[in-house]
């Protein structure tokens, strides 16, 4: 029987992780040019990237009852084929029409995968001591600012169509090779009928925990809204070139892959209570200070103007740095529920959130005309993940 190590098991893992954030973080730096294809204003468009949150809710719903009915592999890799059908066809249409359904499968694709690569690394833990959330996390951030990075230098140089196209084909044959080489350790199928978690019980079992759902919603909206509106806002609001307009992602990213990949040390040293305490009001205090500063220096200084955006994003990174993983683990612990159906539940509370709060900073933007106004909620809610904190005491 084929076996694998639990060093290339952890290495795999990472892998797999890294894959996810190009394979769906690819197309944000080019959100100028999609809008822009798409004829739609801020508000439109806005509303329209947030029906991904449709088919998201769906299959958080249900995804972690299919995983743990079938088992990881078959989640995995049925959820990357719908994810490059759709990037494919999303990227090519013109059609608002035919752009809400293909970002409806979108939506489902990258919460089915997000369920089962995070159901696979708490089952991995129990064997790989050196596996942890925070530092899994970090390389999905490390993938996500390489592919940032990637696309500001080929705008420009390269079609939508085809940089899209050839990112998510080439991502999901590596998903395919990683998940061969891990099959012998993927969570399997729960054969066992008395340890069988049928849809009813799934759904009468459905609990919200308030404290790690609100924290969780609050901790990472800042980030969903700096993938959706960072590029737009330097490119239409500071001015700048397409390829520049990447920047304060960028910035976001590296300040939150730091934060991560330092997680360990960080958490040895201070406790995780204070911590995220502190980083959720100054990542928030930044972020609202700098961006105040930015959107107030005369247009014949955007440099500068692009400078202060860079930084206002930066503090938003490095206090969103630590919030999810913290959140999911914190989640997991208070929980009896298998990881797979609890991951799920947490995103059905806050992807419905997330579609509520999503269109109400694009119709911000649209009313006030200020994108800047709009940028005010997630950083807002961000400095509110500091009181549902206190769920990480450990005392």
């Amino acid at each position: 029987m084929r076996t694998i190590s639990p060093k290339s098991e952890y290495r795999q893992l990472q892998l797999l992780f890294f894959v996810f954030a190009i394979f769906i973080m690819a197309w944000v730096p080019r959100f100028p040019e999609v809008k822009a294809n798409l004829s739609l204003s801020n508000g439109q468009f806005g509303t329209l990237i947030s029906t991904g949150s449709i088919g998201a809710l769906a299959s958080l719903f249900f995804t972690g009852h299919i995983v743990h009915k079938f088992g990881v592999k078959i989640v995995i890799l049925a959820n990357t084929t719908l994810l490059t059908i759709s990037y494919i066809s999303i990227t090519q249409t013109k059609s608002p029409t035919l752009f809400l359904f293909f970002n409806i499968a979108l939506g489902w694709g990258i919460s089915g995968y997000h369920i089962a690569i995070n159901a696979q690394a708490f089952h991995s833990m129990a064997r790989v001591s050196e596996i942890t959330v925070s530092r899994l996390h970090g390389m999905w951030a490390l993938g996500a600012l390489s592919t940032a990075i990637f696309s500001g230098l080929v705008v420009g140089h390269i079609g939508l169509s085809l940089h899209i196209g050839g990112i998510t084909i080439a991502m999901a044959i590596i998903v395919f090779a990683s998940v061969n080489n891990l099959s012998p350790v993927l969570l399997k199928a729960n054969e066992e009928k008395e340890e069988h978690m049928p849809l009813r019980t799934l759904i009468t079992s459905f609990r919200v925990d308030w404290l790690v759902s609100g924290g969780l919603f609050c901790a990472v909206f800042l980030e969903f809204s700096t993938g959706d509106w960072s590029a737009i806002f330097t490119k239409e609001r500071i001015g700048v070139s397409a390829g520049l307009a990447t920047l304060p992602y960028i910035c976001f990213m590296i300040t939150m892959i730091s934060g991560r990949l330092s997680a360990n040390r960080i958490i040895k040293r201070f406790q995780v209570h204070p911590t995220v305490k502190f980083l959720a009001i100054t990542g928030g205090t930044g972020f609202l200070t700098f961006l105040a500063i930015a959107v107030n220096i005369p247009a014949e200084h955007k440099r500068w103007a692009l400078a202060a955006t860079c930084i206002a994003f930066a503090f938003g990174g490095a206090g969103s740095s630590l919030m999810a993983p913290t959140f999911y683990t914190a989640g997991n612990t208070r929980s009896t529920l298998p990881s797979a159906v609890l991951v799920g539940q947490m995103g059905v509370v806050n992807n419905i959130a997330v579609i509520i709060l999503k269109a109400t900073v694009a119709w911000t933007a649209q009313f006030t005309g200020s994108l800047a106004i709009a940028l005010v909620i997630p950083a807002v809610l961000l400095l509110s993940a500091a009181y549902f904190a206190r769920v990480l005491k450990t005392d």
